[in-house]
C-alpha cells in the first residue's frame, strides 16, 4: 500500500469539505462546520495500486501562516479549490501556490486548480479561461466541476493529483546503471558487427 497526503487549500466557502465528503462518501451535504481542521481517511486502488489515502481539510480562517506551512510540508499534493461565484476566492489561489513552493522548495509540487460551483453559471464571476490561464500560469492541472452535482468530476480531479503525486514518487531510474546498460548495449552492438564480414 502506497501512502499518499493531500492537503486540500481555498478561501472559505469554496466547498473543501464538502469536496472531501462527495469524494469519500459520494454524497453531497451542503453545510459544514468550518471551524475545524479535519484529516479524511480512506483507501483507493489507483491504476492497478492501492493507495492508503489521508486528505487534509484545514480550516483556513483560523489558520495561521506556520501552520499552514507545516500542513504544506505534511502533504505530498495539492487541490487548490476556488469558486466561479466568489472573484476574492479565485485571486486568493495565487498566494496560496506561492506559499506552497516557498515552502516545499519546488516549482513542482503535484497540484490541481479545482474551480467549484460550475452549476452556479448565473452568479458565475471567473470564466473558464480565467481558470485554465491561472492553472498554466501556476503549473497545475486544472478541472471545473460542481461538486454538489458531479460526484464524477470529482473523483477525476482527486485521481488526477493521486497519479501525479504517485508519478513524483517514483525512483528515476539511477542515471548511472542506464548509462552502463547502454554502453553495454553498444559495445555488443559494435561487436557483433566487426565480426561480420562483408
Amino acid at each position: 500500500m502506497v501512502p499518499v497526503k493531500l492537503l486540500i487549500l481555498g478561501d472559505q466557502n469554496t466547498g473543501k469539505t464538502a469536496l472531501c465528503v462527495r469524494f469519500i462518501t459520494k454524497r453531497f451535504i451542503g453545510e459544514y462546520d468550518h471551524k475545524k481542521e479535519v484529516t479524511y481517511r480512506c483507501s483507493r486502488v489507483v491504476d492497478q495500486e492501492t493507495v492508503d489515502l489521508e486528505i487534509l481539510d484545514t480550516a483556513c480562517k483560523e489558520s495561521s501562516v506556520a501552520s499552514l506551512e507545516s500542513s504544506i510540508r505534511w502533504a505530498d499534493g495539492f487541490l487548490l479549490l476556488y469558486s466561479i461565484t466568489q472573484r476574492r476566492s479565485f485571486l486568493e489561489v495565487p498566494r496560496l501556490k506561492t506559499l506552497i513552493d516557498k515552502t516545499k522548495h519546488s516549482l513542482i509540487a503535484p497540484a490541481v486548480l479545482v474551480a467549484n460551483k460550475a452549476d452556479l453559471e448565473i452568479g458565475r464571476e471567473v470564466t473558464t479561461e480565467e481558470g485554465q490561464r491561472l492553472a498554466k500560469d501556476l503549473r497545475c492541472g486544472f478541472r471545473e466541476l460542481s461538486v454538489a452535482e458531479a460526484v464524477l468530476a470529482v473523483e477525476a480531479a482527486v485521481l488526477q493529483l493521486i497519479r501525479q503525486v504517485l508519478d513524483q514518487q517514483r525512483p528515476l531510474p539511477d542515471r548511472r546503471s542506464y548509462m552502463l546498460t547502454v554502453r553495454h548495449a553498444l559495445t555488443r552492438k559494435l561487436t557483433r558487427s566487426k565480426t561480420m564480414q562483408w
